[in-house]
């Protein structure tokens, strides 16, 4: 018996030797697994060695046999492919058996080599799932969760009962994915149907996902905390250009137009505030000379590649022109307390009537005494 690694012997002393590996080591129910044996006919050996036959067995069952397999002479080497399949799950325990003598005469040995293999329960799975760029676009993954090659993949996006799309990828082997992109930016709902159908050991599969588009809110210019005030009939209006929107905005320019009884004061008629990030702001100044009671303010600027344009109003009726005061007039007078209707001083007024009357009193005394 000689020890190689797990070369074993009849009886006699053999000069050759043999060695098997599996290929995979782990197969699944159902897959080929390939044996790969190698004879050797050592160097010490003084004679050509025959072999007659290589068998892959356990000790109850017999799977593969070659017959004739060929002649070695010493120091030679030659390598013989089997393969099987298992039926069901568990561990093989075999022997690559191979039979051979010399050529110049002898009895017939056995020599073999074990290997052991891990039959897997088939397992087919396949599975989707999806990711989002903004609102545009939606990646679907397909990944081979089972330990078997899925093939014949086909990913489908179905939007409101209709295919919108559909798309085929590469076959995947186990524990791989692969990634395809749709165009989901013009579709007239946030929700969107995928499915997959793929073929497994000539069977045909199927798996679906269903995702929610992840919509951003287009950025969007609006004009708060506005502030106006007057001097005589110009106008100064300041406040802050918010973005209320989910994305950043571009070349925002804010302006009065000219219009009937709307005239912008010189270059303070329009303000270039720039960009405006997300859920930011950005302070504003405009001046126009104003003879109505409502100011329109043109905003303008580019969002998501998009150029929009639009008015808001802004209110100046209560701006006393004059003062720059909103709402405030002087007080009227009253018909009461110390103050006549006339607006005439009422003590001077008594004081004379007085007089008046002492006076003539004392001319009458004085004409009588005469």
């Amino acid at each position: 018996m000689t020890f190689g690694g797990a070369t074993v012997a009849s009886a006699q002393q053999s000069a050759v030797s043999v060695s098997v590996d599996a290929s995979p080591e782990d197969p699944v129910v159902g897959e080929t697994t390939t044996f790969n044996v190698t004879v050797t006919n050592q160097e010490g050996s003084n004679s050509i060695a025959d072999v007659s036959s290589i068998m892959l067995r356990t000790n109850q069952e017999h799977y593969e046999r070659v017959e004739d397999v060929g002649s070695l002479a010493p120091g030679g080497s030659l390598t013989v492919k089997m393969t099987t399949t298992f039926e069901q799950a568990g561990q093989k325990n075999l022997k690559a058996h191979v039979s051979a003598k010399r050529a110049s005469g002898g009895n017939l040995r056995a020599i073999y080599s074990p290997v052991t293999v891990d039959v897997q329960e088939l397992d087919i799975n396949g599975g989707l799932s999806t990711a989002s760029n903004g609102s545009d676009e939606t990646t679907v993954t397909f990944t081979n969760y089972g330990n078997v090659e899925l093939s014949n993949i086909e990913i489908t996006a179905t939007a409101d009962d209709s295919v919108r799309d559909n798309r085929d990828v590469f076959d995947v082997d186990p524990d791989e994915e692969t990634s395809v992109t749709f165009d989901t930016g013009e579709y007239d709902t946030d929700i969107i149907n995928f499915s997959a159908t793929y073929t497994a050991r000539g069977e045909q599969y199927e798996t679906t996902r269903t995702a929610t588009r992840d919509q951003q809110v287009t950025g969007e210019i609006r004009l708060t905390s506005i502030d106006v005030a007057a001097s005589g009939s110009t106008v100064s209006i300041d406040g802050e250009a918010a973005n209320i929107g989910g994305t950043d905005v571009e070349s925002v320019l804010i302006s009065i137009p000219t219009t009937d009884g709307i005239t912008p004061a010189g270059g303070s008629g329009e303000y270039f505030v720039g960009s405006v990030d997300a859920s930011e702001f950005s302070t504003f100044e405009l001046t126009a000379s104003v003879e109505r009671d409502t100011v329109p303010i043109r905003v303008a600027y580019i969002a998501d590649n998009d150029r929009v344009t639009k008015t808001q109003t802004v209110d100046v009726s209560s701006l006393n022109t004059a003062t720059g005061a909103a709402g405030q007039t002087q007080p009227e007078a009253t018909s009461g307390g110390e103050q006549n209707q006339s607006g005439l001083p009422l003590l001077p007024i008594i004081f004379g009537v007085v007089l008046v009357l002492t006076l003539g009193g004392l001319g009458r005394y004085l004409w009588n005494r005469e």
